[in-house]
């Protein structure tokens, strides 16, 4: 009886040593961590979200890099239930965590590669989603490019919102963003004040990689862009078989420009060139874009966007393009209140074959306008309502202000829409049955020669 005893006790003694060293394994692991940076407790829906300033530097060297240890946060999603980094580790998987925004085409093309991810490594890691800012308002200043830049991709897919003001917007805007895609990852919600937005680096779509250790073991300024390639990274920290060598290609493509190569747009707005580089081989092609010439007014920028849209300051991009794939292309040129012209010519070439390549002049010329003597009117009373509309608009004029024969509107990319003629002053009703969503442009000419823009959102 005293010998079963013992070895009774001995068993229950191996077995808290044993369950000791779990949690002290764990709690190790915790405390690898730097502090939390994130919330305590849930957010309110009217907590207001906090002043956000504008992005400079890199996405590459924002925020902490690989080799650095991660901090801890508590985050939450549309139902209130909550995660820590802590408690995502503790499982003993690795952690992938891409920032994601509704309005970044970018982020909305990744998410079949962040699905792809879930279904082939989920069982091995631990893969979420932290919504942060939007990334292209419409009407409001993008953080990241310093000006109203809400893009051809969102105003074509009707994709148009105001940057939040509280944290229940900002919740609106994923319920949104859940509602029209299918993303099998997680999504949690940055808290009012950006906390994980700032401390991880602020830009649209970068993303961590981090061991079980709670160390950075790769960082993705932009998730998974070329060069960079998730897979790779994944398989490497796991200890798979992997060769994460960016090689050549055997491949080709072909552009087509999809647009006019001159367009005219109103003064002020952004006029837009699209194009489709298309590759129909059955290798991958990796193709070098290049701003060849440049020659714009004073005032006016132009910048290029493929994969990502690039800084006006970027005359040279690189993207893959995998075999049977398209890769839409835009090329966006910023101008302000002046009449003028600008002269541009872009260049694709593959970089493996130096004969399959394609360049194209550009030219945006914003419209003069006859009788307008340089001058803009200012002081003109004209109101534009409702903004953002759905099936009709009203103009209405202040007391005793006439506007002048027609009226004319453009489209976000300064293309002709049609011209109404003014019945006088008071109050017009126009008709948006043949308007698709987006944004558009309204020209007017007072009784004084001057001439002042209005912009109105159609939205369904």
């Amino acid at each position: 009886m005293v010998e079963v005893l013992k070895s009774e006790i001995m068993k229950q003694l191996i077995l808290l040593t044993c369950l000791f060293f779990g949690v002290f394994v764990e709690l190790s692991a915790q405390t690898n961590l730097l502090p939390s940076i994130g919330l305590n407790t849930l957010p309110s829906d009217n907590d207001s979200v906090c002043y956000i300033p504008l992005v400079t530097g890199n996405f590459n060297t924002n925020g902490i890099q690989e080799g650095d240890t991660a901090s801890d946060f508590k985050l939450y999603d549309l139902s209130g239930d909550s995660i820590t980094l802590s408690g995502k580790l503790s499982t003993g998987k690795p952690v992938l965590m891409i920032a994601g925004s509704y309005t970044c085409p970018v982020f909305r093309n990744k998410v079949a590669s962040i699905n792809n991810v879930v279904s082939t490594y989920g069982n091995q890691l631990e893969v979420f989603i932290v919504y942060t800012l939007e990334a292209h308002p419409d009407l409001d200043t993008s953080v990241y490019f310093g000006y109203v830049n809400t893009g051809a991709a969102n105003i074509n897919q009707g994709i148009l919102y105001r940057q939040p003001r509280t944290y229940g917007e900002r919740k609106d805007v994923v319920q949104d963003l859940l509602s029209s895609m299918v993303i099998q990852a997680p999504v949690y919600i940055d808290g009012p004040c950006n906390n994980w937005w700032s401390h991880y680096g602020p830009a649209p779509n970068n993303a961590y990689l981090i061991d079980t250790t709670g160390v950075v073991f790769a960082k993705h300024g932009w998730y998974d862009k070329f060069p960079e390639n998730i897979i790779c990274d994944i398989d490497s920290l796991l200890g798979n078989p992997v060769n994460c060598n960016n090689q050549g290609s055997t491949g080709s493509f072909n552009f087509v420009l999809l647009s006019n190569d001159t367009i005219q747009g109103a003064p002020g707005s952004t006029i837009t060139f699209s194009g489709d580089l298309i590759n129909n081989s059955n290798s991958d092609v990796v193709v070098d874009i290049y701003r060849l010439q440049n020659n714009l007014p004073g005032g006016w920028a132009s910048s290029l966007c493929a994969d990502v849209c690039y800084p006006t300051t970027t005359d040279t991009a690189t993207i893959l393009i995998p075999a049977g794939m398209t890769q839409h292309f835009y090329f966006y040129i910023y101008t302000d209140n002046s009449i003028d012209t600008a002269r541009t010519r872009v260049g694709f070439r593959n970089r493996d074959n130096a004969t399959n390549q394609f360049a194209r002049n550009l030219f945006g010329i914003t419209e003069s306008v006859s009788g307008m003597n340089g001058l803009l009117s200012e002081e003109l009373s004209v109101l534009v309502f409702p903004n953002p509309a759905k099936n009709s608009i009203f103009i209405e004029t202040a007391p005793g202000e006439l506007l002048l024969g027609d009226f004319i509107v453009y489209d976000h990319s300064g293309r002709l829409k049609e011209r109404h003629t003014f019945n006088g002053s008071g109050i017009q009703e126009m008709d948006l049955a043949t308007y698709s969503d987006g944004i558009y442009f309204i020209r007017f000419t007072d009784s004084r020669g001057g001439t002042i823009f209005r912009k109105f959102s159609v939205i369904r």
